[in-house]
């Protein structure tokens, strides 16, 4: 498998991911403003680029990415977006959302990525129950397993 994906990545969840797509044998560059998701790319040898210069790929991945994505991005290929509880919490921080209304049902979602932000067909969903939590590290300790189990689903759905 030597599909291209660009991923644009930012924090431990995007560092989990990228993980995962080397693991899974995906060809990878990187999009970030995040120092320590730099720091991993420069030692693993993972080309870092931007919007502008990211070339062809295959799959574009979005991963806790920080802006918008322009419409000039998006009618260049398929664009996917990774984001925790979207049936409840779309746009920004929806963690902290979660947080403050302490949620216990919460969600992983695939979904493609149009114009609209998070409106998107979903690709994959998964379901899973936390307790009530104070901080992001609880969420994260407990989700980062479903951000992976729902990935790989959708990359499966995808390709098919």
């Amino acid at each position: 498998m030597n599909h291209k994906i660009v991923l644009y990545a930012n924090r431990n969840t995007g560092i989990l991911v990228l993980n995962y797509l080397l693991a899974k044998g995906y060809s990878v560059k990187v999009i970030t403003e995040d120092d320590d998701v730099e720091d991993i790319c420069s030692i693993l040898g993972i080309k870092i680029v931007t919007f502008e210069t990211m070339g062809k790929f295959d799959l574009f991945i979005c991963c806790h990415g920080r802006k918008i994505i322009s419409d000039k991005y998006l009618s260049m290929g398929k664009f996917i977006n990774i984001h925790p509880c979207l049936y409840k919490y779309r746009g920004n921080n929806p963690i902290r959302k979660y947080i403050d209304n302490k949620d216990t049902h919460a969600t992983v979602e695939v979904q493609h990525m149009i114009k609209e932000v998070d409106a998107g067909e979903v690709i994959g969903r998964i379901n899973f129950e936390t307790p009530v939590i104070e901080t992001y590290a609880e969420f994260y300790n407990i989700a980062y397993r479903y951000y992976i189990k729902c990935l790989d689903y959708s990359l499966k759905t995808i390709s098919k």
